[in-house]
C-alpha cells in the first residue's frame, strides 16, 4: 500500500523542495525511481514502462506547444486513469482522496515527461496550469473559481453592478458511474460542460468545474431575471443531451445566488447559490431554485452548516466513526447483534448521521459515508472472537450499485468475518428507481452467504411491495409504532398483526425504540423476541 509519507516524499522531490534534489540538473532518473517505487507497491510493474513512455511523450508536446493545452490535458486525465485502475481495485479510498489521488499523478507524470527530458522551466507553467484548470473538460477550477468571485464583487461593489453565481449539479452523477462507469461518466461531464461554454462563454462569465459533480459560473453585470432566462437555456440544453445512448439522459439541479440580494461577501453568494442547488434536487430535480431571502433563513443556515460538517468529517480519518447499539433476544435474555450506527465526530462533539442522512445523498456522498463506517466496524468485529450479527444500513439506491456486494465480501474476507453474519437492512428514504436491480442485489446478498432484512417496516409507500418481491431473513418493525405501543389500543394491534404475518411467512420480527419494561412484555406476548432500544442498550463505540 502506498503510504501517505511516500506520496509527500514524491510530490516533495516532484516540486524540487527535498534536500536530496540540491544540485541535481537531471531528475529524470530520480523520478523514474520514484515512479517504479510506486508501481511496485500497488502491485502492477506492466504498465509502468508504457507510462513512462506516454508522459515523455506528453512532455514533448507541452514543450513544442505543438498541440492545444486542453488535449494535453485530455490525455494526461487518461494516463492516470491507468496508473489508478489497479490501485482502486484493491484500496478503498473515498471518493475526494481518489480525486486528490488522481491530480497528483497528473501532476507528476507530467513533470517526469518535461523533467526527464530536461526542460525544467516548464515546471512553474505547467503546474500554474493544472492548479487553474479542470483537466477533464478544460474549465477553470474551483480555485480559481474562488479568486474570480472575489475578484468580479470588488468590481460589482465599486461600479455599482450586480454580480450572479449558478451552481448547477448534475443528477445521479454517482449513480452513473456505479452503473455504467467512470468513462460514461466523464462523457456527462464533458458534455454538460460544453453546453456551459455554448451559453456561456460569449457573455463575459466564468465558467468553472467546482466539485466532482458541479460547475459554477459567475455571470457579471446581468439582472436576476436575464440571468433566469439563461439558467434555463441551459437546463433545457442539458435535458436533450444524449452523450451516450438514445435512450440515456442528462438533467441539472441549478440554483442561482445574486450579489446583492444574497449576501455582500463571496462565501455568501456561493452557500445561497450551493443551497439552491440542493433544494432544486429536493423538489424533484431538473429544475432552476432562487432562494426566498425573506423566508427559510434559519433552514439555509443550518443546511449549510450541515454541509460544511458533513464534508470537513469526510476528509479527516477520524470525522466518521460506528457506534453499536445491541439487538437482545428478550426471552433468552443475550444478545444475539449489534447495529452499526454511523456517528460524525465535529469539534469535540459526537453527532448522529442520521441527521445528515437527506443532506449526503443531495450532495452525493452517502456511497462514502457508508464505506467509512462500514470499513472501521467491519475491523471492530474481525478483533472480537464472537458469532453476534453485524446489521448494516443501506440506503434503496446504495443497492443499485453494481459493486456493493463485491466490496462487501472484500471487506469480510479482508476482516476474517464470516458472510453470515452480516444483515444489509434496506431503508425507504428514497423511492427505488430499478427495482430489477435490486432483485439482483437481494439475489447476489444471497448467494455470497449474507442475509437481507427490510427495515422501518410499516413507515413507508411500499413496504408491503418490498415484503412480497424480496425474501428477508428480518424485518424490523417501525419504530413510533413501538413508542407508542403501551398506550395506544391502535398501535398495539397493528403491531400484534404484523407480527403474526411475518411469523407465518417465516420472517423473524425486530422491534425498534423499546423503551420501557412494559413494552418488553407485549412484544414477549406478541411473539417478537428480537428488540433494540434504549431501555435494552444504548449506542456506544465499543461491542
Amino acid at each position: 500500500m502506498v503510504s501517505k509519507e511516500f506520496l509527500t516524499e514524491l510530490l516533495e522531490i516532484l516540486q524540487g523542495s527535498n534536500e536530496t534534489t540540491a544540485g541535481h540538473t537531471d531528475l529524470g532518473a530520480d523520478l523514474k525511481c520514484l515512479l517504479h517505487q510506486m508501481w511496485h507497491s500497488i502491485g502492477n510493474i506492466s504498465n509502468f514502462l508504457e507510462i513512462c513512455q506516454r508522459a515523455m511523450e506528453i512532455g514533448r508536446l507541452f514543450y513544442g506547444r505543438e498541440v492545444p493545452t486542453e488535449r494535453v490535458l485530455k490525455e494526461l486525465v487518461a494516463l492516470a486513469d491507468i496508473a489508478l485502475r489497479d490501485y482502486f481495485s484493491s484500496q478503498e479510498l473515498p471518493l475526494q482522496e481518489g480525486e486528490r489521488l488522481k491530480q497528483f499523478l497528473i501532476g507528476a507524470i507530467l513533470e517526469l515527461g518535461c523533467v526527464s527530458l530536461g526542460y525544467q522551466d516548464e515546471a512553474f507553467r505547467i503546474l500554474k496550469i493544472l492548479s487553474e484548470t479542470d483537466p477533464l473538460t478544460g474549465l477553470l477550477s474551483r480555485e480559481r473559481f474562488q479568486r474570480e468571485i472575489d475578484v468580479g464583487l470588488e468590481y460589482a461593489k465599486r461600479e455599482r453592478e450586480t454580480l450572479n453565481v449558478i451552481w448547477a449539479d448534475v443528477d445521479d452523477l454517482k449513480l452513473v458511474n456505479d452503473l455504467y462507469g467512470y468513462a460514461v461518466g466523464d462523457a456527462v461531464l464533458r458534455a454538460v460542460s460544453d453546453v456551459l461554454k455554448e451559453v456561456f462563454s460569449s457573455l463575459n462569465a466564468v465558467i468553472s468545474r467546482t466539485g466532482s459533480n458541479s460547475f459554477g459560473v459567475i455571470v457579471p453585470t446581468k439582472d436576476l431575471s436575464e440571468v433566469l432566462v439563461l439558467a434555463e437555456t441551459f437546463r433545457q440544453a442539458v435535458e436533450h443531451q444524449r452523450p451516450i445512448e438514445d435512450d440515456f439522459g442528462v438533467t441539472v439541479s441549478i440554483g442561482i445566488s445574486s450579489y446583492p440580494l444574497h449576501g455582500m461577501a463571496a462565501n455568501d453568494l456561493v452557500a445561497a447559490a450551493e443551497m439552491a442547488a440542493i433544494k432544486a434536487k429536493r423538489l424533484g430535480k431538473n429544475r432552476i431554485v432562487v432562494l426566498d431571502v425573506n423566508a427559510g433563513t434559519a433552514d439555509l443556515t443550518v443546511l449549510h452548516e450541515k454541509s460544511l460538517i458533513l464534508k470537513e468529517a469526510l476528509q479527516r480519518p477520524e470525522g466518521v466513526i460506528p457506534y453499536f447499539q445491541p439487538i437482545v433476544d428478550i426471552e433468552a435474555d443475550n444478545i444475539i447483534g449489534y447495529e452499526v450506527l454511523a456517528r460524525i465526530q465535529y469539534q469535540g462533539r459526537v453527532l448522529p448521521a442520521a441527521a445528515f442522512a437527506e443532506l449526503a445523498e443531495d450532495i452525493d456522498v452517502i456511497h462514502s459515508l457508508t464505506e467509512r463506517v462500514l470499513e472501521k466496524a467491519l475491523w471492530k468485529f474481525g478483533q472480537k472472537d464472537s458469532d453476534h450479527l453485524i446489521f448494516v444500513n443501506c440506503a434503496l439506491r446504495e443497492v443499485e450499485r453494481e459493486d456493493l456486494v463485491e466490496k462487501l465480501s472484500r471487506m469480510l474476507k479482508h476482516n476474517g468475518i464470516r458472510p453470515d453474519r452480516l444483515v444489509v437492512e434496506l431503508t425507504e428514504r428514497q423511492a427505488v428507481r430499478d427495482v430489477a436491480r435490486v432483485h439482483a442485489f437481494a439475489a447476489e446478498l444471497q448467494n455470497a452467504g449474507m442475509r437481507l432484512a427490510l427495515d422501518d417496516f410499516g413507515s413507508g409507500f411500499s413496504s408491503f411491495l418490498y415484503l412480497r418481491q424480496f425474501d428477508c431473513y428480518f424485518v424490523k418493525i417501525e419504530g413510533s409504532l413501538i413508542r407508542d405501543i403501551t398506550r395506544s389500543a391502535r398501535c398495539k394491534l397493528i403491531v400484534e398483526h404484523i407480527a403474526a404475518l411475518l411469523r407465518s411467512l417465516a420472517i423473524e420480527p425486530i422491534a425498534e425504540w423499546v423503551e420501557t419494561a412494559e413494552a418488553c412484555a407485549i412484544l414477549k406476548r406478541f411473539g417478537v423476541n428480537l428488540c433494540q432500544g434504549y431501555y435494552l442498550g444504548l449506542p456506544s463505540p465499543d461491542i
